[in-house]
C-alpha cells in the first residue's frame, strides 16, 4: 500500500487570498490529514504564524501537523552564511513555540536545504525534512538531481546521497522535470505521479494561497481509488524508524 503525504506551504499573510479554510473542509470530508507547513524567515519571522493562530490552528483537527517553512532570506537576500541560517532555524522554531506548536517536520522556501543546515535541524527537534525536488528541473539555490526518490537519512556532506543524518528526507514526487505540487492542477501532476506508481511514498504540495480545493477533491478521489494511505510527514518519519530502526 502507497503512503500519500499532503503538504501546504503557508504563506497567505503575504498574499491576497487564503484557502485554507476550504482545504480544512475537504480535509475532514475525505479524513485525510494535511502536513501544514508554516513559512517564517528572518525578514518576517511571525506574520503567517500569526495569521494561522488567530483564524486557523483552533480548526486544524488534531490529526494533523503544523511544521515549518523556513526561508532563508532576510532585508539583504538569500542568506548563505552557515550560521545565520542556523539563527534562522532557531527563530523559526522560537515563533512556532510561542504559539504553543512543537514542530518536527520541515521545508526549505524555494527547496534551498543544504547540508550543514541538517545539525540545527536536529538541534530544534526536525525529525523529517521534504525539501528535495530530485528529479526536477528546479534549480533555483540547490541542486537535488541524482538523489534518492523515497524517503532516506541524508549526508552531512552531500544532500544527494543516503549518510547517518536523524533527519529523515522524505522527497517531494517528481519525474519528467516537474514536481507535484497541485498549483496547475490535477491533471497536470496526474503524468508524474503514473510515472512514479513504483514508489511507496508521494509528497504532495499546495500552498494556501492557490485555489487548488476541486484538484485537491479529484486527487485525493484518485489516490483512494489506488488505495492509498494517507500520513503526515512526521508519522512517515515515525514508520519508518519502526522498520528500519
Amino acid at each position: 500500500m502507497r503512503t500519500v503525504v499532503l503538504t501546504v506551504d503557508c504563506k497567505a499573510a503575504h498574499h491576497d487570498r487564503c484557502y485554507t479554510g476550504d482545504l480544512i473542509k475537504l480535509s475532514e470530508k475525505h479524513f485525510v490529514p494535511i502536513t501544514w507547513l508554516i513559512h517564517v524567515s528572518e525578514l518576517d519571522p511571525s506574520a503567517n504564524t500569526n495569521l494561522y493562530y488567530r483564524e486557523f490552528f483552533h480548526k486544524i483537527p488534531s490529526w494533523h501537523e503544523v511544521g515549518m517553512n523556513v526561508h532563508f532570506e532576510n532585508d539583504r537576500g538569500y542568506v548563505e552564511d552557515e550560521k545565520e541560517r542556523g539563527n534562522i532555524i532557531r527563530i523559526a522554531k522560537d515563533v512556532l513555540k510561542s504559539h504553543r506548536i512543537k514542530p518536527t517536520s520541515f521545508r526549505a522556501g524555494c527547496f534551498a536545504l543544504i547540508a550543514s543546515d541538517l545539525k540545527y535541524l536536529e538541534d530544534v527537534g526536525v525529525l523529517v525534512d521534504s525539501s528535495s525536488v530530485s528529479g526536477s528541473d528546479y534549480k533555483m539555490f540547490v541542486e537535488w538531481s541524482g538523489g534518492p526518490n523515497d524517503p532516506y537519512h541524508p549526508s552531512y556532506e552531500d544532500l544527494r546521497k543516503p549518510g547517518d543524518s536523524k533527519v529523515l528526507e522524505v522527497p517531494i514526487t517528481c519525474s519528467g522535470g516537474k514536481y507535484a505540487y497541485l498549483d496547475n492542477g490535477f491533471e497536470d501532476i496526474k503524468p508524474v505521479l503514473e510515472a512514479c506508481s513504483d514508489q511507496g511514498n508521494f509528497c504532495i504540495g499546495m500552498r494556501d494561497y492557490v485555489d487548488c480545493i476541486e484538484d485537491l477533491d479529484a486527487l485525493i478521489r484518485y489516490l483512494k481509488e489506488q488505495r492509498s494511505h494517507f500520513s503526515t510527514l512526521t508519522q512517515v518519519a515515525s514508520e519508518h524508524y519502526e522498520v528500519n530502526g
